[in-house]
């Protein structure tokens, strides 16, 4: 069986000798991807050892959660990028073409998350975040009022009684 040439990648108008188009995937997308999880995830290790704590403590403190997913993060993402790098590139046959109504939704989940982090300071978390949880749905595709209200409702709840009352770390 031979994949669709939908889902086949190369450059344009390249064939292989048998006449049909190549259908090993490029590396460059998979290479860019675990570098940007690397430099996000070690940015988070960075970020999670420089909060300053008021009295050191032994045990769990407000820089270890932090500390701990920004490590298993950054050792994932570097297994990713070894995987990209060493690992033969497969058949790219379950991944969708990039739409332009595609690239709206990520560059409107962007701006939401920018105004999620710019707007949390200055209100409470339990105000900006289901108003976030509820932005995100929509532009993902969520209509109705489970997904629009009753969920970012539920899901700010339980992290803010994950974080606030069972970890103690303030919102």
């Amino acid at each position: 069986m031979t994949p669709s040439s939908s889902t086949t990648s190369g450059r344009e108008g390249e064939v292989d000798a048998g006449g049909e188009r190549p259908t090993t995937a490029p590396r460059w997308p998979e290479i860019t991807i675990a570098l940007t999880a690397v430099a996000l995830t070690g940015s988070v290790l960075l970020l999670a050892n420089a909060i300053e704590l008021r009295l050191e403590l032994p045990g769990l403190t407000p820089r270890s959660w932090p500390t701990f997913l920004g490590a298993l993060g950054l050792g994932l993402s570097l297994i990713l990028l070894v995987t990209a790098l060493v690992k033969a590139p497969h058949p790219n046959t379950d991944n969708e073409a990039t739409t332009r109504p595609g690239w709206i939704k990520l560059l409107l989940a962007v701006a939401a998350t920018i105004a999620f982090i710019v707007v949390w300071p200055l209100t409470a978390f339990v105000v900006a975040a289901p108003v976030f949880v509820s932005a995100v749905t929509a532009i993902g595709g969520g209509r109705g009022i489970r997904a629009l209200i009753i969920y970012p409702v539920v899901m700010t709840g339980a992290l803010y009684a994950m974080f606030n009352l069972l970890l103690r770390v303030p919102l």
